[in-house]
């Protein structure tokens, strides 16, 4: 199943909604849960090795890459960086800007996304590793294939517009027409949602549109109980990812996210500022706090309260 739309359409789609859908598959929603156990055909076997294997090695928490890939350009435009902590109960999810301006192993400074079109898989991890500070886990890669047809599958993602959205863009295919309010979106509606840019904040407001509608797609998944549309669900997924994470992997964070409200789930953006270099547009990251930022971000995540008004602890 392929969208009907024009190649500078896919490359918006495959920037913004892939990254989204896998990170909801990560915080694990219902859809993946239930997937294992409906479509046999989308599992590998398991292997007498992973039932004696502790998933994960038996690490208390894991940090996950996902990448949204552009099939046409090869860039990933889509980066996030989840740590999923299994004692905490949480899921910190770090957005990096597409124009993050980093050093690309075996190549030279550029914009992030371009790490995987120059050097593959390993490149495009090694050069998150050295930009953040940090060791990544896992890697999930995600494709553009699907993405309208499976919110509507799930019936539409009811989500608060913050503002009327118009913006139109013939050559790119681009036509964005959204009226401020609460609304149901369907497949379409909700692409023109995380589309869009065309405000002061331009790129970082979509990202925290992205962020808003991850929230709204998870909750959405963890209400959805029509049984006969999760092998469709399930193939949709299935056919547009690849993950280096074994089937116990994945049933074990299918477990995990099984009871894992939306509410559980922080994000946040790597800190920076956007900045012209050379005719060029970067976001540069603030030196001082790029190696703490997810440490900031699970410091700062306000967890929900109890009914008796105190925090929940992890």
């Amino acid at each position: 199943m392929s969208f009907e739309t024009t190649a500078g359409a896919r490359v918006w789609l495959s920037r913004v909604l892939w990254g989204l859908l896998s990170l909801a598959v990560i915080a694990g929603s219902a859809i993946l849960g239930a997937l294992l156990g409906y479509n046999q055909e989308a599992s590998k076997p398991v292997t007498v090795q992973e039932l004696v294997t502790p998933a994960f090695e038996g690490m208390p928490r894991v940090r996950i890459l996902v990448l949204g890939v552009d099939q046409e350009s090869g860039n990933t435009d889509t980066i996030i960086v989840a740590t999923v902590d299994f004692e905490k109960r949480a899921v910190y999810a770090l957005s990096i800007p597409r124009d993050t301006r980093a050093e690309i192993p075996g190549h030279r400074t550029f914009k992030v996304n371009a790490a995987y079109a120059w050097g593959g898989l390993e490149t495009a991890k090694q050069t998150v590793q050295n930009l953040l500070g940090i060791s990544i886990d896992r890697v999930i890669l995600v494709r553009l294939e699907g993405f309208k047809r499976i919110v509507d599958l799930l019936g539409g993602v009811e989500i608060d517009v913050e503002k009327d959205m118009h913006y139109v863009d013939r050559k790119q295919g681009l036509y964005i027409h959204l009226k401020k309010g609460y609304r149901l979106l369907d497949g379409e509606k909700a692409a023109q949602y995380v589309r869009f840019r065309h405000d002061p904040l331009g790129d970082l407001g979509r990202i925290q549109r992205q962020q808003k509608f991850l929230k709204a797609l998870a909750t959405k998944m963890f209400q959805w109980q029509e049984i006969d549309k999760l092998p469709e669900i399930t193939r949709q997924i299935m056919e547009q990812i690849e993950t280096d994470m074994t089937t116990r992997e994945v049933l074990h964070l299918a477990r995990f996210g099984k009871d894992l409200p939306p509410e559980r789930i922080f994000m946040g953006v790597l800190p920076g500022q956007p900045q012209n270099i050379d005719g060029l547009s970067y976001y540069i990251p603030d030196e001082t706090r790029v190696t703490h930022a997810l440490d900031e971000l699970e410091q700062n995540a306000q967890y929900p309260t109890t009914s008796e008004g105190g925090n929940q602890t992890p």
